[in-house]
């Protein structure tokens, strides 16, 4: 599982089902880097079934390679930025604008349909599959009772982003392909019983280099009556948070702290990743640090545990 404004969600490559609350997110690349789109630049994102859109072709207009307004009307869901149904309704009102992440409620209201913006170039909605919520076509219809969405059959789904990629861009489209599970839940006889392992990527670090901090995390599930493919479902989605505390040790002068902090876990808590395969990733920017040792220790939640790592060492030079 993921967290977003401290609040558990499923990523999309975590089996999410329709009766949960699933994060789609879409990181914007362009020449090594991020594109810095601003709320000037983002139209909507919708999800679709991939089964009744097995081409591009069936949602998109040849000619401008948009949603069609046919295709819109068969989609389950789309999210706009804060505020556009009442701009479209009164253009005098101010522009719409993304949500950020401290924004994100589990109520029913902007959250629900609105288009987060997590970091430059890195956007997000969320499929509250909790809530009655709804959201809102283009032309103003009323769709997505969120409540009838847990009755959706297991299958495959594309979620599409209109957006343009620089001031004078022509708008386009980027298709990702999401799929929702209904066998995402387990029951268990008996104590889930699992120990974990934490491997640190980077040894040695560049001082000057802005460097992502890598933890790779192994899930072993110890109960030997657990099927194997039980096991599975539950390493893809036992994980829910992360955190990363960093400390410079001083070995040379005396006259100084033995250690000190540089990053605590309330730092970075909002700030760390977890990608598909339990791997955390932090952004250390080693510009203002002193070259020597350092270590990071990982805290994370399973269930109803708080798991603290070893200490992993590591050298700024």
């Amino acid at each position: 599982m993921g967290s977003f404004n401290n609040i558990i969600v499923s990523e999309r490559h975590q089996r999410p089902s329709f009766n949960s609350r699933t994060i789609l997110r879409a990181n914007f690349m362009r020449s090594g880097g991020y594109v810095d789109l601003d709320n000037y630049s983002v139209s909507s994102v919708m999800l679709f079934k991939k089964q009744a859109n097995t081409s591009p072709s069936s949602i998109l207009e040849a000619s401008t390679g948009l949603v069609t307004d046919t295709a819109a009307a068969t989609a389950i869901w789309r999210w706009t930025l804060s505020g556009w149904e009442n701009f479209k309704a009164n253009p005098s009102l101010d522009f719409p604008v993304f949500l950020t992440e401290d924004d994100y409620e589990t109520t029913k209201g902007p959250s629900t349909s609105g288009i987060f913006e997590v970091a430059p170039g890195r956007l997000a909605v969320v499929l509250d599959g909790t809530l009655n919520g709804s959201s809102l076509l283009r032309d103003g219809t009323l769709i997505g009772a969120a409540g009838n969405l847990s009755g959706e059959p297991a299958a495959q789904y594309i979620d599409v982003w209109t957006v343009k990629l620089c001031a004078g861009c022509k708008w386009q489209t980027f298709i990702n392909d999401t799929q929702f599970f209904q066998n995402n839940a387990v029951i268990l006889s008996e104590p889930l019983l699992c120990t974990t392992t934490e491997r640190l990527y980077n040894k040695r670090i560049e001082k000057g280099s802005i460097e992502k901090i890598k933890i790779g995390t192994e899930i072993t599930i110890e109960n030997k009556n657990i099927d194997e493919s039980v096991k599975n479902v539950l390493r893809q989605g036992l994980i829910t948070s992360g955190a990363m505390e960093i400390i410079y040790h001083n070995d040379d002068d005396i006259h100084s702290p033995a250690w000190s902090s540089i990053s605590s876990f309330g730092d970075t808590a909002g700030s760390v990743e977890i990608t598909g395969d339990n791997t955390f990733v932090y952004t250390f920017d080693t510009t203002a640090r002193t070259t020597g040792i350092y270590t990071v220790q990982l805290k994370y939640n399973i269930l109803e545990e708080t798991i603290l790592s070893p200490l992993m060492y590591f050298k700024v030079v």
